[in-house]
């Protein structure tokens, strides 16, 4: 199984969709994806992934649902020093670095700042959902901490005896693919669950731009069981040989374009 997720294109925020680069973003992404095998499209409910994910199934030529759940993960909390709103995602660095929870996968979110805005809720109402959603395809996950799922064996006992991790080409257990367009808060939201990373290192130390293509596959080393690898992160090469340049949306910088 492999898992894409698909960042939206270059984002108006103010009318929420997507600006002009965006569309042109989106449009190379569609024509990108007209070969790829995929089983099912999932949509946030915001309006930039709903027209980013228009153009994916234009592509595609399919229909996408929508899960509410991966909306953008922008809920909000309080500054304890400056008393005002703020997303839960949005740290400075020294703030970031000095608190220690914040590098645990299951302590991040019992920090005093996290607790004013009941984040664990929103962390784990992502979670669950996701899992939830594994399992329609027979992926059930073992453990609440333990990031590795039950799945149909689709390796024998003698294909797993074989020391194969070495191998330039293995054999594809599992031809579903899922794409879920979304947002970069709930990407990572999502990713650190699969991974047992804190997503507050992922919010904090990783960035995919707009339109950008995320791909996570699943590895049976065990037959029945599987974990879940990044593969590809934030991949834009749609955009170079479209000759569009990488937004830096979310980005407190310059994003390089070759």
């Amino acid at each position: 199984m492999h898992l894409i997720f698909i960042r939206h294109g270059d984002p108006d925020y103010k009318n929420d969709s997507v600006t002009q680069k965006g569309q042109r973003e989106i449009e190379l992404l569609s024509e990108r994806v007209k070969s790829w095998n995929v089983a099912k499209v999932y949509s946030s409910p915001f309006g930039r992934a709903q027209v980013t994910a228009q153009e994916v199934c234009k592509g595609l030529n399919c229909n996408y649902e929508v899960l509410d759940w991966i909306r953008e993960f922008n809920y909000d909390l309080k500054d304890l020093k400056t008393g005002k709103r703020r997303i839960s995602w949005d740290w400075l660095p020294r703030e970031y670095f000095k608190e220690k929870k914040h590098f645990d996968v299951y302590s991040w979110y019992k920090t005093k700042t996290m607790r004013t805005g009941n984040i664990e809720k929103y962390y784990n109402l992502v979670c669950s959902n996701f899992d939830k959603l594994l399992e329609d395809y027979d992926y059930t996950r073992i453990e609440k901490k333990l990031p590795v799922y039950n799945c149909f064996p689709h390796k024998t006992k003698e294909e797993a005896l074989i020391d194969n991790h070495l191998m330039a080409e293995q054999k594809n257990i599992d031809e579903t693919n899922l794409v879920f367009v979304c947002h970069l808060g709930v990407m990572f939201t999502i990713l650190s669950h699969l991974t047992g990373i804190s997503p507050v290192q992922l919010w904090q130390g990783f960035f995919v731009a707009p339109s950008s293509v995320t791909i996570v596959g699943t590895q049976e080393r065990i037959p029945g069981e599987v974990d879940f690898r990044i593969q590809t992160m934030g991949d834009t090469s749609h955009l170079y040989s479209g000759k569009e340049n990488v937004s830096s949306s979310g980005f407190f910088g310059h994003c390089l374009s070759f």
